[in-house]
């Protein structure tokens, strides 16, 4: 067996080591495409604000999720070191749930404090997620230097009646489509969603992808 073993070319273990499987090599959308029912979406999100400035309230970056295209249907809005509703104001955070152009509800928290340390690293997960008749959508383990720790607790999100059996199905690019750094961008070094995961009802992970999804980047 040894012996036959040795005669195996050199080739064929190269060929056996480097080829990844047909599944891994498949993007998150072609594993979707006859995916089970999925019931929960959580996209991890990640950006350096290299020089914040308090005074003018810089920089400002909008985090846009949901199981539609934000241009129709449900779709959600997390405003990060500002807010615009009932009013614009200065720093903190706010989720918005929009139904189209109809405003389901908002959350806010942590106003008027403000980005205010350089090379500051800020992470959070978005989330959209089934629960029977309602959809729930939600900012969560969030960390920052300037805010600590946010979106704990519900603190931020918001649940909403829905006719939907389940999240399918579900565009991966439309959060990267959608989001953007609306002021200030030359303050922030990069700004990227680092991971997306999907759920079957049971609440096993069905597919991810990890790879970095690049809404801005400074230019080197």
């Amino acid at each position: 067996m040894l012996k036959n073993l040795l005669l195996v070319p050199l080739s064929a273990l190269l060929v056996a080591c480097c080829c990844p499987s047909s599944a891994s090599a498949q993007t998150l959308e072609e594993q979707l495409e006859n995916a089970p029912p999925i019931h929960k979406v959580e996209e991890d999100w990640e950006l350096v604000v290299a020089d914040p400035d308090p005074l003018l309230n810089i920089p400002q970056i909008v985090t846009v999720f949901g199981p539609t295209n934000a241009f129709f249907d449900t779709h959600t809005v997390f405003e990060l070191n500002h807010g615009t509703l009932p009013s614009f104001g200065e720093g903190g955070m706010q989720l918005q749930v929009w139904h189209g152009n109809y405003l389901v509800g908002y959350q806010h928290q942590q106003a008027p404090t403000e980005l205010n340390t350089v090379n500051e690293l800020v992470k959070y997960t978005t989330v959209t997620e089934i629960h029977g008749n309602y959809l729930d959508m939600s900012v969560e383990n969030g960390t920052s230097t300037t805010f600590g720790t946010f979106g704990i607790n519900n603190s931020l999100k918001v649940r909403l009646y829905t006719y939907r059996n389940d999240l399918n199905p579900y565009e991966p690019n439309n959060s990267i489509a959608h989001s953007r750094v609306t002021f200030g961008a030359n303050r922030v070094t990069y700004f990227k969603r680092t991971a997306i995961r999907c759920y079957d009802v049971n609440g096993a992970l069905y597919a991810q992808n990890e790879s970095d999804a690049f809404v801005h980047q400074l230019s080197q």
